[in-house]
């Protein structure tokens, strides 16, 4: 049996370990029509997300989905105060 030594396979491998999924398997279960976005996919990693070009913001060097995200789910309180403003989101981001 031959092992994969490859940059490919050490990054995946990586991925794997602290993600729970790697981008190959993502790409597998999209072209399965069965990709879905959620915290189950990333249950067997150590905590981690994989991140998207589409959802990182250069100008305030986020990644806005997971940030709103995180915010929805530990300061939903705080969170629909400021939503009162029809800026909010950028007045997020401006801090």
């Amino acid at each position: 049996m031959s092992s994969l030594t490859t940059e490919q396979a050490l990054e995946s491998s990586i991925e794997k370990h602290l993600c729970g999924t790697c981008l190959e398997e993502l790409k597998d279960r999209s072209a399965e029509g069965s990709l879905s976005d959620t915290t189950e996919s990333y249950r067997r990693g150590s905590g981690y997300f994989i991140g998207f070009p589409e959802d990182f913001n250069a100008r305030y060097a986020v990644d806005e989905k997971r940030l709103w995200s995180f915010l929805e789910a530990t300061q939903k309180g705080e969170l629909a105060k400021l939503k009162k403003q029809s800026d909010w989101k950028l007045k997020i981001l401006e801090r």
